[in-house]
Formats: structure tokens, C-alpha cells, sequence
């Protein structure tokens, strides 16, 4: 379970994010959606430890596999290394869980890859096999699909849905359609505020009720 309760943080001076309250449960993908700079990293980094909120406070039960929208890795190394590595600052065994991870999020032809060497798409899946690994309860993932062509985009949809059969999942995407597919529910938030939370198959146009409410935010700010 990953829950956000009242949280807020301003950096000089400058609020963020408002008050943000969201709850994930268990085998759930929730979509956190939001035009850029509306708070939805910074939202993320506060669920994860890596910013202290100024105000509210976080609830994850468990570990929790992140994905950022900007992956980094050591360039030199290869793929199969870099994830044995993070094997070890994760305190998991990789004598079967490299291979497994990397099955899972379709980089195994990579295995002997300098990192330098991968496209914006293949290092976004090396950094979803990393965010696999332990198969930890819940998923925190930035921009996920960002930088992949089509056939790998619906390949990490799938394994997004895999996910959720025994994971809670919270995926940020600027892409609507994505979000429409994947989850179950999705946040709204503008200018730092959530500003609704909506059920997708309740919602006959995502991108058009999304548009309007975003547009409506603005107006009020």
C-alpha cells in the first residue's frame, strides 16, 4: 500500500505541492496525470523518502521498486552487471534474479550491453528491470513508457498489468490513452493540488475531461 497524506512542500518559498492526499492499494494501478511542473515528481520523491515533505506525512507498507523519468546507471558497465550490482544494494539474490527481471522487461538480448551503448528506450527498461527486482509489494514508476516505440510500449503495459495482480502500482504518464488502459484509477493534480480522482471506464473522454479540469485549475489559481 502506498498512501500520501496531506502532503506539501515548497522550495524557496515557492509551494509545489499542496496538501496532496492519495491512496494505492494493493493489486491497484493508480495514474497520477498532470501537465508539467504540476507537482507529480516532486509528489513521487516525498513517497519514496528522497525529499522531506514540509507538511503531511507518507504510509508505504513494504519495499518499493522505482522507476525514475530520467534512468541513470553506471555507463561502463553491462547490463547483466549493472543489475547484479543492484542486486547487491538491494540485498537480493541475482543467481536467478537477473535473468528473471530481465525476461520480464524484455532486455535479456541486452545481457552483455554497455549501458553507453543503449538507446532512451532500452535504458528505460533496464530501469524497469531494476525496479523489479524482489519482486517488492509496491511500484513507484515516473514516466515509464517515455523514449519506447510502440511495440515495446504495449510489451511494458503488460508487464505494468502483471503487476498489479499482486503489487499496488503508482505510474505517472503524460500520455492519456496509456493511462486509460492501465489503471484503475487516476489523480489529477494541477499547480501543486489534486484536483479530482477518476475511475477511467466512468469516464467516456480522459483527454477531454482531463483537458477541461486542467484548464479550470488554472483559471482558479
Amino acid at each position: 500500500m502506498i498512501e500520501a497524506r496531506g502532503l506539501t512542500k515548497a522550495f524557496g518559498g515557492r509551494p509545489a505541492v499542496q496538501d496532496v492526499s492519495l491512496r494505492v492499494e494493493a493489486r491497484e494501478v493508480v495514474g497520477f496525470l498532470g501537465p508539467n511542473g504540476a507537482g507529480k515528481t516532486t509528489t513521487m520523491r516525498m513517497l519514496l523518502g528522497l525529499l522531506h515533505p514540509d507538511a503531511g506525512e507518507r504510509c508505504v507498507e513494504g519495499s518499493v521498486g522505482y522507476l525514475p523519468e530520467t534512468f541513470a546507471a553506471y555507463e561502463v558497465l553491462s547490463v547483466r552487471s549493472y543489475l547484479r550490482f543492484m542486486c547487491a544494494a538491494k540485498d537480493v539474490d541475482p543467481t536467478v534474479e537477473v535473468d528473471r527481471v530481465m525476461r520480464r522487461a524484455g532486455v535479456d538480448d541486452l545481457a552483455g550491453r554497455p549501458v553507453e551503448r543503449l538507446s532512451k528506450g532500452q535504458r528505460q527498461r533496464v530501469g524497469l528491470a531494476q525496479a523489479l527486482l524482489g519482486s517488492p509489494p509496491n511500484y513507484i514508476l515516473d514516466e515509464p513508457t517515455i523514449g519506447l516505440d510502440p511495440k515495446q510500449v504495449v510489451e511494458t503495459r503488460d508487464v505494468i498489468k502483471g503487476l498489479a495482480a499482486e503489487a499496488a502500482v503508482l505510474l505517472s504518464t503524460h500520455l492519456l490513452h496509456e493511462a486509460a488502459s492501465m489503471c484503475d484509477r487516476v489523480v489529477v493534480i494541477v499547480k501543486g493540488r489534486v484536483v479530482a480522482t477518476e475511475r477511467p471506464g466512468a469516464t467516456p473522454d480522459l483527454e477531454e475531461r482531463f483537458l477541461r479540469l486542467v484548464g479550470e485549475a488554472e483559471l482558479e489559481a
